[in-house]
């Protein structure tokens, strides 16, 4: 795989910038790669793609030399597993609520000794190959500890639970960053569909301050992201706000 994008434009000084998408479609990473796009972010939890898009999409984005993300359905080592052996370099686990969560989501990620994540005859493994293996890494140890110096895990916080357990959370090393769901927080913290509300914005403010305190960074502190159908809709209500009542063309 290449490079972590992420990890290089921080290295940079500078936030990584992913297109995010809800379904397949290898044009759009086509052309976020024209725009100059480090990677593309895969929604897995309310989007939908299959195992054979997500390999299409890493395929595509990886001969370019972007970085492909995901929020994987759920925090559990079976889809994390399968995600990672398409290509996928970076995790978003979503609904930590304790500490045994967030280790369960970094173990899936990382090979020993840094965790327990299975080894397989996928394309994020270079499906196995020895000599590959041998002539890009010098053995698999080495693709091991290459693997793991590129992978990128994330925390997702929705709930009071969360909340209650996040010294936990962040205690544990192989989470490189945090990140909430602003929607499923305000319904747990009893005033759904108020994002925006008081309470959600001092619970989300109390988290930053405690993750930070414990050495973690915000997943906006190291990537920027663009919605694909946020900007495709965007541009299609502008184009019609300036142009609903244009007039018919007239014939000579």
């Amino acid at each position: 795989m290449p490079i972590n994008r992420i990890f290089a434009a921080n290295k940079e000084g500078r936030k990584a910038h992913f297109l995010q998408m809800h379904f397949p479609s290898t044009e759009l990473v086509e052309m976020a790669h024209l725009a100059g796009m480090d990677g593309v972010d895969l929604d897995g939890e309310q989007g939908h793609f299959d195992l054979s898009e997500i390999d299409e999409i890493c395929r595509v984005a990886n001969a370019a030399g972007m970085t492909v993300t995901a929020r994987v359905p759920s925090v559990d080592p079976v889809p994390i597993k399968q995600y990672l052996a398409r290509g996928v370099q970076g995790i978003q686990g979503p609904g930590v609520e304790s500490g045994e969560q967030a280790q369960i989501l970094s173990d899936s990620c990382y090979y020993t000794p840094e965790g327990k994540r299975s080894w397989g005859p996928g394309r994020g493994h270079y499906y196995d190959y020895l000599p590959t293996m041998n002539d890009k890494f010098g053995g698999n140890k080495g693709y091991i500890a290459d693997a793991n110096e590129n992978m990128f895990v994330i925390a997702q916080l929705e709930s009071q639970a969360s909340i209650d357990n996040l010294d936990a959370i962040v205690s544990v090393p192989g989470i490189d960053c945090i990140t909430f769901g602003q929607n499923d927080m305000a319904s747990s913290l009893g005033v759904p569909g108020e994002p925006g509300h008081d309470k959600v914005n001092a619970a989300h403010a109390d988290l930053e301050k405690r993750a930070r305190a414990a050495g973690k960074h915000l997943l906006s502190d190291r990537v920027s992201y663009v919605r694909a159908t946020v900007a495709l809709l965007d541009t299609m209500r502008g184009h019609l706000s300036e142009h609903r009542d244009d007039a018919v063309g007239q014939i000579s």
